[in-house]
Formats: C-alpha cells, sequence, structure tokens
C-alpha cells in the first residue's frame, strides 16, 4: 500500500512511488485522510497546512459567498450523517431470538449469509456473541433466525428513519439559509 503525503511548500500531495523526490517538508497523510480532503476539495473547499496541527486541513477559500458556504456544509452534513448511518448499520445488533440479548454481526456480507440461511427453512447454528462478549456458532431454529431478521430489520429502519429525520433538518436549514441550523445537525443530534 502506498504511502501519502502533503507538501506544505507545494501545496500538494505526493504518492510514494510516484514522487520518489519529496521536499523535506513533507508530512505523512493517511489513506482516509487524503480520501477525505480530496472529497472536501471537489466540493470547493481549499486544502491548506494547519501549521499547529502540522496536517493538511479544507477549508473554504476566503470570500466565499453564502450559498456557497451552504451548499457545501449541507454536502459535508449529508455525507456525515450517511457515513454514520452506515457504519450504525453494519457495526452489530442485538436480538433477544435465544430468549436472552445476543448481538449478531451485520456486515454486507454477515447480512447476506443470514438472508441464506433463512432461505433454507432448516435449523442452523449461527454465530453471535453472549452478553459477555463470547463469540460462538450456537443452535437456532429456523423461527430464531427469522426473528433474528425481523430484529435486524427493525433495527436497520430505524437508522435509516433517524438518518432520514437528521436530512429533513438540513434541507430545512438550507432552504432557510441558516448556516448555524446546518452546523449543529449531528448524527447525535437524535437520540434513538
Amino acid at each position: 500500500m502506498s504511502k501519502y503525503f502533503y507538501s506544505p511548500s507545494l501545496h500538494t500531495f505526493l504518492v510514494e512511488g510516484i514522487h520518489p523526490k519529496r521536499p523535506g517538508d513533507c508530512v505523512v497523510v493517511s489513506y482516509q485522510d487524503y480520501s477525505y480532503l480530496l472529497a472536501k476539495q471537489s466540493q470547493g473547499y481549499q486544502i491548506v497546512f494547519d501549521a499547529e496541527a502540522k496536517q493538511p486541513v479544507a477549508r473554504l477559500a476566503p470570500g466565499t459567498s453564502k450559498p456557497e458556504q451552504l451548499k457545501a456544509l449541507y454536502l459535508q452534513k449529508s455525507g456525515e450523517i450517511n457515513a454514520a448511518c452506515e457504519a450504525a448499520i453494519i457495526g452489530g445488533f442485538w436480538s433477544a431470538a435465544l430468549g436472552s440479548p445476543h448481538q449478531y454481526p451485520s456486515k454486507l456480507d454477515d447480512q447476506l449469509n443470514l438472508t441464506g440461511v433463512i432461505l433454507q427453512g432448516f435449523d442452523s447454528p449461527y454465530g453471535c456473541r453472549d452478553a459477555d462478549g463470547v463469540k460462538e456458532l450456537r443452535p437456532h431454529t429456523a423461527k430464531q433466525l427469522r426473528q433474528v431478521s425481523e430484529d435486524f430489520t427493525t433495527y436497520k429502519m430505524e437508522l435509516l428513519q433517524r438518518a432520514n429525520q437528521l436530512k429533513q433538518l438540513l434541507d430545512q436549514a438550507l432552504a432557510d439559509g441558516d448556516l448555524n441550523a446546518l452546523e449543529v445537525v449531528t448524527w447525535e443530534s437524535l437520540q434513538s
């Protein structure tokens, strides 16, 4: 995997292997930060070097009009809500299908595996963690597996509804031209 750098003197990113000669002022940037900053740049932000943090950051260009600020912040907040919702969906969920709460994985592969097991219609061992965090394949009846799926569907729908409520707040703040109202909308704004 390549290493990524930012050069304050060149005001640009450099990639190991592509740019073998780099200025001495280069700082290492994680792939996640590199991707995030490029996405922000495509939204109209400037990438500048924060000398205090010793890292590149995305900032609105000086003189950016209020409509441009609103649009940029709206896009940023929408992206943050989408990412938080997705992380919550694939972060696992709890179901009491076995009679007591157990935590089940919910990454996309896990969702597909659960669907496949349910479609077979048979009793089957299925992986989950107990309240102490012990993970193992535990026997499930076909009915218990359907309950796990129903619990996941309920959990996922609650998260999607939460994201939708937050996006409606963003839409209203954008329509009202209210930067402050946009600023305060976060995934944590609405407690589930």
